[in-house]
């Protein structure tokens, strides 16, 4: 490893590190919640780091780097605007290489009118309402590095279009989405599906003992020119499952997909994952998680074990380590992340 990435490593373990004073703010401003100019805009974003260690893969990166605008124009209107460059920086350890990603591309761009509690509407470029992790897409926000194949592979995490939501009329705790989506994405350079057209809706409802249960159900269009290489359209239905307390949060969420494509018939997959975390000390977390992944096309069903620790000297600063076993060994691996929302 060069002197420039153990500088790197270096730095990053030593922020975690400093005092809270130093992590909190001066002048009004407050980590995490960005720079208020005035009531239509606040500025703000976030970064992370990533090592990662396997036997083919031997890697450092400045992973995400994003500024953020959000503000409301008035008590209805609001809006957010998300620039971000993925990959912005890899050294590739094992082969000695380097690589960087500019200029940003759009993550999120979106408008937000809300006609009351119960029905709200959101237009543009915006994280498709599925499920809990789905809706966690920047790594300080989660509890691990690395995200289950359930997020990455079986529904399209954007969605470009029109989300309805609010809570349901039949029930102060019963909330909803209905969402479409009939084009391309307005940016396609960081999504893992694109579509040409996806629908849905999401029901969602909260107990009064720390419990959330939902589950969701809709279908995408895959565009001519996607990775698969052919047109597919794609039914999903989804359950999911939360609980939180002070000292623990359990996560569950299932999926079952049916593809279908001209001249090639039906397939199907599903993904499955339970995720618990132990807040054993302020601000240090353990974290396990188990993942079980089938594609009908593939004849061996893939199971992925991770353990993993979580440290946060205040909410928008993590530090985070973890351990994955693959059932085929050789894709075991170590994770590292440090992460600012700024």
């Amino acid at each position: 490893m060069k002197l420039v990435e153990l500088r790197v490593i270096g730095a990053y373990l030593a922020l975690c590190l400093l005092p809270h004073p130093v992590l909190a703010q001066d002048a009004g401003y407050e980590i995490g919640l960005g720079k208020s100019v005035n009531d239509w805009l606040t500025l703000g974003g976030y970064f992370s780091t990533e090592y990662e260690k396997s036997s083919e893969v031997h890697q450092l990166q400045l992973d995400d780097v994003a500024v953020m605008a959000y503000g409301e124009f008035n008590n209805r209107f609001s809006y957010l605007l998300e620039l971000e460059s993925v990959k912005a920086y890899v050294a590739d350890l094992e082969r000695d290489t380097r690589s960087s990603n500019f200029p940003p591309t759009i993550e999120r761009l979106y408008f937000d009118y809300k006609r009351s509690d119960q029905l709200s509407v959101r237009a543009g470029k915006q994280i498709t309402p599925v499920g809990y992790w789905n809706q966690q897409p920047i790594n300080v926000l989660r509890e691990t590095s690395s995200s289950p194949r359930f997020s990455r592979e079986m529904v399209p995490k954007f969605l470009t279009g029109i989300d309805v939501h609010g809570f349901a009329p039949l029930g102060g705790d019963v909330t909803y989405h209905v969402y479409l989506q009939n084009s391309r994405d307005m940016d396609e350079a960081n999504i893992n599906i694109k579509p040409e057209s996806h629908y849905g809706f999401a029901l969602a409802k909260q107990y009064g003992n720390g419990w959330r249960i939902g589950g969701s159900a809709g279908r995408f269009k895959e565009a001519i020119g996607s990775t698969s290489g052919t047109r597919t359209a794609t039914r999903y239905w989804q359950l999911n499952s939360r609980f939180d307390n002070e000292r623990y949060s359990v996560i569950a969420e299932g999926i079952v997909n049916t593809e279908s494509a001209v001249g090639v018939g039906k397939a199907r997959s599903k993904a499955v994952y339970v995720q618990g975390e132990y807040r054993y000390k302020p601000r240090h977390s353990l974290i396990s998680r188990l993942e079980y992944f089938h594609d009908t096309g593939v004849a061996v069903p893939e199971r992925i074990g991770i353990l993993g620790y979580s440290f946060r000297p205040v909410f928008p600063v993590s530090l985070k380590f973890e351990y994955q076993w693959h059932q085929e060994s050789s894709n075991n691996r170590f994770v590292s992340s440090f992460s600012v929302l700024f």
